[in-house]
């Protein structure tokens, strides 16, 4: 029998094209299917909400806390950061397949929760508990990933890195805590975040297997606060997580962080750090005797030291900590002459030189970029819009970006390591998980017919997915179950309609 089918219009330059509406269930959306799978693998949604406090009444509930989280955290891996998005795939017949927690072919009859839905969601998940949940998710999921794909099995990593930074998230309006922040010029939130890689690099084109890299602690602070504010609470409650992920680990943090009580604490705890230390006057002292120029004419590619000045120990430190010069003395790229003086900055680290050289140090620390990229992904193509008045309910908004990240990273990185090269965020949204299908229901089954062109790119994840196994210590997911369905409200719209 063939599709109820109407002609829109005719295009004037070509009468030999006919556009037309039909009733199949087309979608752009094909790659929810692939991260409900990965996530199943992996019991991602079902663990957190598990861990939620929902204050609805039982018997009123249409839409499951999992129902909800993932409608919401599959919209933001693909690219649809607006809440208002919500509205147009609720009817989007892969959104439904993969959101639904129902076997059977009734779940493409039934619509997604709407927009108001969703904004109710982030009320309740703003209570404190329910937002700790949610950020204890951030490691959590990182740590499934990581112990599913290992090639040791169900164990830590061998060496691993962590790094710790700020970043600014601008926003537009009076929400609640932002503010001006004088060294980003713009209202922001400042918020803190920590995130795991194997080996210290998130960069694909390395050698090696890319394990669990990802966010696994963030908080989101006020606009004008300091760098290392809060930051001693949060690298104990980062160090903590590490140590169940990794036999061995570092931390790399900037010059906002290497101050006496942050390294003092580090050494305590015997963790290893390395991190840019601001200059100050006695500093440039002790760089002054190696900032002279060899005699004769430079090199075209210019100078780069590494100078091992020692132990050092300012007033307000504790313990004394190696201190690396490096000196840059590169051609400006129009002139190709030398600057006046030549460019300098200073390393602190806790790793012996025995373990380490300057260099090593100094290429470690320089990996520190390919996080950097990451932040800048996330920003770019993850794009949180904190834009709620209430603090909470932005840092709820922010922790399941966060969350949508690390699942689209997730299947970045299988893809990555089955195909080899490099995949930004972006490319490999719009590639695998935006890619076009249709919708069958022939005999008792759905049938998802995704478009020609993605058919390999599949092929790779769902062979990659099917891999994926949840280590011992985690209990296996449940999966969808049967249940009685609630009707929807009658102002609720079983197909799409255009609002102004």
């Amino acid at each position: 029998m063939g599709e109820a089918q109407g002609t829109l219009f005719e295009p004037e330059f070509n009468r030999s094209i006919k556009v037309q509406t039909f009733s199949q269930k087309l979608t752009s959306h094909a790659g929810a299917v692939l991260l409900r799978e990965a996530d199943h693998q992996l019991g991602l949604v079902e663990s957190l909400a598990e861990q939620l406090h929902d204050p609805r009444h039982p018997e009123k509930i249409r839409y499951t806390a999992v129902e909800l989280l993932r409608e919401r955290i599959y919209a933001l891996a693909m690219g649809s950061e607006n809440q208002d998005d919500l509205d147009r795939l609720a009817h989007d017949p892969a959104m439904r397949m993969a959101v639904w927690d129902r076997p059977g072919e009734e779940v493409l009859q039934q619509r997604l929760a709407s927009q108001p839905t969703q904004s109710r969601l982030i009320d309740w998940l703003a209570f404190s508990p329910n937002r700790e949940a949610l950020r204890h998710s951030l490691f959590d999921w990182t740590h499934r990933h990581l112990r599913s794909t290992g090639r040791q099995g169900d164990h830590a990593v061998m060496r691993a890195t962590i790094d710790v930074d700020s970043f600014p998230i601008e926003v537009h309006g009076h929400q609640q805590g932002s503010s001006y922040n004088g060294y980003y010029r713009d209202t922001v939130y400042h918020p803190l975040v920590a995130s795991f890689s194997v080996d210290g690099d998130y960069d694909s084109t390395r050698n090696g297997p890319r394990l669990g890299n990802g966010f696994i602690h963030a908080i989101l602070r006020q606009g004008q606060v300091h760098t290392a504010q809060g930051i001693k609470r949060f690298m104990q409650q980062v160090i903590g997580q590490a140590r169940q992920m990794a036999r061995s680990f570092d931390l790399r943090i900037d010059a906002g962080y290497t101050i006496g009580s942050v390294m003092d604490e580090l050494s305590s705890e015997n963790v290893r750090f390395c991190g840019r230390l601001k200059k100050n006057a006695i500093l440039d002292r002790l760089a002054e005797p190696h900032l002279g120029r060899p005699i004769g004419r430079p090199p075209s590619e210019g100078y780069e030291k590494v100078i091992e000045l020692g132990k050092h120990q300012a007033e307000s430190w504790k313990h004394p900590q190696r201190l690396i010069l490096v000196v840059v003395d590169k051609p400006d790229s129009k002139t190709g002459q030398l600057n006046l003086l030549p460019r300098y900055f200073f390393l602190v680290t806790s790793w012996p030189r025995t373990l380490r050289s300057g260099e090593e140090i100094l290429a470690h620390y320089r990996r520190r970029g390919t996080f950097e990229d990451r932040l800048g992904e996330f920003n770019e193509v993850i794009g949180p819009h904190l834009s709620s008045r209430e603090f909470v309910e932005n840092e709820v908004t922010m922790l399941l970006a966060m969350l949508a990240f690390n699942m689209t990273t997730m299947l970045r990185n299988e893809f990555e390591a089955a195909v080899g090269g490099s995949w930004d965020l972006h490319r490999f949204q719009q590639s695998v998980l935006r890619a076009g299908g249709r919708v069958v229901k022939h005999a008792r089954r759905l049938w998802l017919h995704v478009e020609e062109s993605a058919g390999s790119f599949w092929k790779v994840m769902t062979q990659r997915i099917g891999r994926l196994r949840l280590a011992s210590q985690w209990t296996s997911p449940q999966g969808a179950s049967r249940r009685n369905w609630v009707p929807p409200p009658r102002h609720a719209h079983l197909s799409l309609v255009l609002r102004g």
